[in-house]
């Protein structure tokens, strides 16, 4: 290890095994029990959403959801480990035990909502009832576990401030678990129709407003001469919304800075601002394939851009026209969050006087 000298110099100092320990003591037996059965819950969830997964083009961004989420929980754990051990506390007032009680009882309810998700799963198979219990079941389990494991200095009681703290490390690896699979039932099922209905009459709009007269039947855009183009369900823009929901969530996570309230308030606005660079995309790509179909016939945008059918030779290896546009879309999605990124770092900050920089 490496220790300060008194006249503040590095110097390598040879510590015995028990220094050691002293210096960065273990969990304890009750935290890695919660660990373990937290590992197994989330293996658990992630065989259950895998159904989604697989069955689902709009969230094929579930896989990730394992590896990011391990990923940050291992960046956060040194900071985590030392609010657990006690070696790192914040000054407040100890946790009320009202309040402990009621985490405790929160605590039951997730790992019971759980097992009946997980026993509604193994005996009726895939369903909204099971996906939504056991992510939930999961998600509230780990805030709690981790509220719940925190300690005090010298097994001190732990203060509110540090146990709240905890919390906060644990939401994206807790939360994420919310959106690669509940988001389908609660989110994406609810508001498909209505931004289908939205995409169709935004477009419809721009096609009328250059002058073009056109006649719409339902999510059918019907062209001067018979021609017409569809507004499909993977057009709504669910898919784009999803994934840059997450994306914009594991961003948040990693890269935005500050700390409570600020870095909270970036969050979700880096979130807020994926969800409405998704749509407004969406409806960028839509408008462009109807005015391309328009101009070169509906049939075109299962051609590359050269006009060449699939399966031909010089087929493009970008893909259909309706492909491409797609991909680009969310390439251009991804690239304005990452922009965003240093945006809202710097949103709220007193900038530094020339001076002092």
């Amino acid at each position: 290890s490496l220790h300060e000298d008194a006249a503040g110099r590095g110097a390598p100092v040879l510590m015995s095994a028990d220094a050691q320990a002293t210096a960065h003591p273990p969990l304890d037996g009750t935290t890695r029990g919660l660990s373990l059965l937290l590992v197994g819950m989330a293996a658990f969830a992630t065989w259950d959403q895998w159904a989604i997964w697989s069955t689902k083009d709009d969230y094929g961004f579930g896989y990730l959801v394992p590896f990011f989420s391990a990923y940050v929980l291992w960046d956060r754990w040194d900071e985590l480990r030392a609010l657990l051990t006690g070696e790192r506390t914040h000054v407040s007032a100890p946790a009320s035990r009202a309040g402990l009680l009621g985490v405790q009882l929160f605590a039951f309810l997730a790992v019971a909502c759980f097992g009946l998700g997980a026993a509604a799963r193994a005996v009726f198979g895939t369903g909204v009832g099971p996906t939504l219990a056991i992510a939930f079941g999961l998600t509230g389990a780990a805030l709690t576990f981790g509220y719940l494991s925190v300690r005090g200095p010298q097994d001190s009681a732990a203060t509110a401030a540090t146990r709240w703290h905890a919390v906060g490390l644990l939401i994206f690896p807790a939360g994420v678990w919310l959106i690669s699979g509940p988001f389908l039932y609660l989110v994406d099922n609810q508001i498909k129709g209505a931004l289908l209905t939205n995409v169709t009459e935004i477009v419809s709009g721009l096609l009328r407003a250059s002058g073009h007269v056109i006649r719409v039947n339902g999510n059918t855009i019907v062209f001067p001469n018979g021609d017409a183009v569809g507004v499909a369900e993977a057009c709504s823009g669910i898919r784009s919304l999803s994934a840059c929901v997450f994306a914009g969530a594991f961003l948040g996570a990693v890269f935005l800075e500050g700390g409570f309230p600020g870095a909270l308030l970036r969050r979700v606005s880096l979130i807020a601002l994926a969800g409405v660079t998704a749509i407004l995309l969406n409806i960028g790509r839509n408008a462009y394939l109807t005015f391309h179909a328009l101009e070169h016939g509906s049939k075109s945008l299962d051609r590359d851009l050269a006009g060449i059918e699939h399966g031909q030779a010089g087929f493009s290896s970008l893909g259909s026209v309706h492909d491409l546009a797609g991909n680009v879309a969310m390439v251009a999605a991804l690239l304005l969050l990452v922009a965003f990124v240093p945006l809202l770092n710097r949103l709220g900050r007193p900038q530094t006087p020339p001076s002092e920089a």
